[in-house]
């Protein structure tokens, strides 16, 4: 009898003991949350959150990589706390998380991008304007020698995910209602395609600007060293440029014509570690990570310095 009053009264203990361990306690600083992410916006949201895990050991933020459809999907099935995306929630969503009685609901901008046409190194056509790229789109041209009479090839293009932000931006914008020749295709991701554009000559590739325009990224230089950006002239044109490409300069001054928005999209209905994370990448440090990485920020000044000879 005494054996078993030893045995109950140390099990006792260790439970005790259990019960003391800290718990991760939800505060802007620390904790533990899912945050989706449209995978052609995975190179600035990696960043933002390794810098933000340095500095608050006790925040753990696991990012999961995804359409543009699918992240905010996961916020109003609350399997995610927030997400990176190129949208604000549209009304159908907002009623879906005021049903869910979150009304704190809230989508913040944090940056500007753009999205970039990639092609092979041997393509000599780089220049394209808005009209070329409907009439690619849409299975107007379907050869290279639709657009360059010396240009031959059948012409395939190639980008992330079909619910990606990228394709609902250019369907938007140049009126294709998701209507795509049947020369586009979706891989998996933005690295596939510039996998893809890599190894065929023909092919054009669609990717968010994040995945190439940090110089200093060894993967980046990787990229440059097997594939190039396409200019893009816009619609109208009432300025001068050296380059159309999708750079910070054009994009902050809208002359890049497929730029867009990023937002984080949040459902947290108190001040937890999404309103702590969020406001990092709003605040000094972390827009000066979106400076750095290639992208413009939302609150921080962007130079644009002109050079006469």
């Amino acid at each position: 009898m005494r054996q078993f009053l030893f045995i109950v009264l140390g099990f006792l203990i260790i439970a005790s003991c259990n019960d003391d361990k800290p718990k991760a306690i939800d505060t802007p600083t620390s904790g533990n949350i899912t945050v989706s992410c449209d995978e052609s916006l995975r190179p600035i949201a990696e960043a933002e959150k390794d810098v933000f895990e340095s500095l608050y050991p006790n925040a753990h933020i696991n990012l999961i990589f995804t359409n543009e459809q699918h992240a905010i999907d996961l916020v109003l099935k609350d399997s995610a706390r927030m997400a990176f995306v190129t949208r604000k929630m549209n009304a159908d969503e907002e009623n879906q998380l005021k049903e869910q009685k979150i009304s704190r609901s809230r989508s913040i901008k944090i940056a500007s991008d753009a999205i970039a046409f990639i092609l092979n190194k041997s393509n000599k056509d780089t220049l394209f304007n808005v009209g070329q790229i409907k009439q690619i789109l849409n299975g107007t041209f379907t050869n290279w020698n639709q657009i360059n009479p010396k240009h031959q090839g059948q012409i395939q293009v190639v980008f992330d995910n079909p619910a990606s932000g990228a394709i609902r931006l250019l369907s938007d914008s140049l009126g294709l209602n998701k209507q795509l020749s049947k020369q586009c295709f979706a891989v998996n991701s933005n690295k596939e395609v510039v996998s893809y554009v890599e190894k065929n000559n023909h092919a054009i590739g669609i990717i968010g600007i994040s995945w190439i325009s940090d110089p200093d990224d060894s993967l980046v230089k990787y990229f440059y060293k097997q594939i190039k950006v396409a200019d893009i002239v816009p619609k109208k044109i009432n300025y001068e440029s050296i380059t159309w490409k999708p750079i910070q300069a054009n994009i902050h001054l809208r002359q890049y014509p497929f730029w867009r928005e990023v937002f984080l999209v949040s459902r947290e209905a108190k001040s937890g570690l999404g309103t702590g994370f969020a406001s990092f990448i709003s605040g000094d440090q972390g827009q000066r990570i979106i400076l750095k990485s290639g992208l413009v920020p939302s609150r921080a000044a962007i130079r644009t310095i002109e050079l006469t000879q």
